[in-house]
């Protein structure tokens, strides 16, 4: 019997042992996180898209007409008063247009189809996976497809690296600051501007996760949105950190 007590008590022993060695192997259970941000950039020139469009002393149509406007003349935006563009003729003249007579214009680089396939070739295996279902989802609604931006994604990258190294989750950054401070800093320019960010081990979960949420869908699905930069680093307590940057031009 005292035999049988002994043995018991070492197999008790035993399992305590191997449980307290046991705990520090296993893995955290960690929810899943992500999040959504969205900005509209500062108009610096505007192109005309009415035929004599009005050029007025202030904002609305029942103020004074200054001078007639040509369809395709681009300008330069000086103010805006609301939504209404404020500009300076080629006389002199200071004043405002309709934001429906006058497209933003971005003055960016055209990138070509073997440029943005060049680009596509840099993205990591996981990166590139996103990338298909993001402009999967778009390309279903008849949306046209986010063009690959590299100069974006190096951003992205940079964020999703600093989320892990700084132990944060947050689209304002103590490093960069937000993320459209964090695009103007490295020469970003855009007219609409927005970022995702998840933390999740897998790229089709993280997916998910986005397109079930109503401002991550927003983004991905917004029609205004015309580039995109994604930054996808391996580390952290989610296993895997995640940021999309959209930008309109």
């Amino acid at each position: 019997m005292k035999n049988t007590k002994k043995i018991f008590s070492l197999l008790i022993i035993s399992v305590l042992l191997f449980t307290a060695c046991a705990a520090p192997n296993q893995k955290p259970n960690v929810t899943p996180k992500s999040s959504s941000a969205f900005e509209k950039g500062k108009v610096e020139q505007i192109k005309i898209i009415k035929d004599n469009a009005s050029c007025r002393s202030g904002q609305g149509t029942s103020y004074p007409e200054l001078t007639k406007l040509p369809k395709g003349k681009v300008y330069n935006v000086i103010g805006e008063l609301g939504d209404w563009y404020v500009i300076q003729t080629d006389d002199g003249k200071v004043g405002t247009v309709n934001p429906s007579d006058a497209k933003p214009q971005v003055t960016t680089e055209k990138t070509t189809q073997r440029q943005l396939a060049q680009n596509a070739a840099k993205l990591t295996p996981n990166e590139n996976e996103m990338l298909r279902l993001i402009n999967g989802e778009r390309t279903k609604r008849g949306l046209n497809p986010l063009k690959l931006d590299m100069s974006i994604t190096e951003v992205a990258r940079l964020k999703s690296q600093d989320m892990i190294d700084n132990n944060y989750f947050s689209h304002n950054s103590p490093t960069y600051g937000s993320p459209f401070d964090m695009m103007k800093d490295f020469g970003i320019k855009y007219l609409t501007a927005g970022e995702n960010i998840a933390g999740n081990p897998s790229v089709r979960d993280a997916h998910k996760s986005l397109m079930n949420s109503e401002g991550h869908r927003k983004n991905i699905l917004n029609p205004n949105f015309t580039h995109i930069g994604i930054g996808i680093k391996e580390g952290g307590k989610y296993g895997k950190i995640y940021t999309q940057m959209f930008v309109g031009r």
